[in-house]
């Protein structure tokens, strides 16, 4: 193995790998680059010329397979780049739709319970109207009942007004009476009297006669 001709080292091995020396052997210097002296000595011959263009055309398909990538590559990135765009559209529309939706669920939660507090508040009205009513009915058959009793009691006063006028008016009768009666008996009194004293005058004026006859 030939040593580099600078630094007189062992010299690397390596194969070539590009253009029409594809895979040829050579001698090159082993030291890192930037210390590297450029040392190259081919071990193997040249390739034959029919070797050389099959080469080129292998290279030529190989720089077009790399282009195509690359196009390829491009392509992809603008699909990936518009397939991103669509994504954070759709993820930015998914979110509104989640917001909007999460937004018409809440109403629509807030409606259903709404709702339900009208039915209750409707249902608990019928109820209050029922027991209104109901209360209404016994407050006017109360009402009923104190008048009929109001205008039996009226009359029941008007009647004992009747009766006591007419006790009234027949004492009055009666006093009035007793007083013609006690009138009455005053006068036969006076009557008894003013008869006694005439028979008691007859029975004297009888007395005198029988004396006056006897003498």
């Amino acid at each position: 193995m030939s040593p580099c001709e600078k630094h007189g080292m062992a010299s690397e091995r390596p194969v070539a790998f590009e253009g029409i020396d594809t895979g040829r052997m050579f001698l090159a210097c082993a030291q890192p680059e930037g210390s590297n002296c450029g040392f190259v000595k081919w071990v193997d011959h040249q390739w034959p010329p029919t070797m050389q263009t099959a080469l080129l055309k292998l290279w030529a398909m190989v720089e077009d397979a790399k282009s195509t990538r690359v196009n390829d590559n491009l392509e992809s990135s603008f699909t990936i780049h518009h397939l991103t765009e669509e994504k954070n559209k759709l993820e930015a529309n998914y979110d509104k739709l989640v917001q909007d939706s999460a937004i018409t669920y809440q109403q629509e939660v807030r409606k259903e319970l709404i709702d339900d507090m009208k039915a209750q508040m409707a249902t608990e009205m019928a109820k209050k109207d029922a027991e209104t009513q109901k209360l209404t009915q016994k407050y006017e058959l109360l009402v009923n009942l104190t008048r009929a009793q109001a205008t039996v009691i009226q009359n029941l006063k008007l009647n004992k007004m009747k009766e006591k006028q007419v006790l009234t008016e027949a004492r009055m009768n009666l006093e009035l009476k007793n007083a013609e009666l006690t009138k009455c008996q005053e006068k036969l009194t006076q009557e008894k009297l003013e008869l006694k004293l005439q028979v008691a005058d007859l029975l004297k004026g009888k007395e005198k006669h029988i004396k006056r006859s006897g003498s």
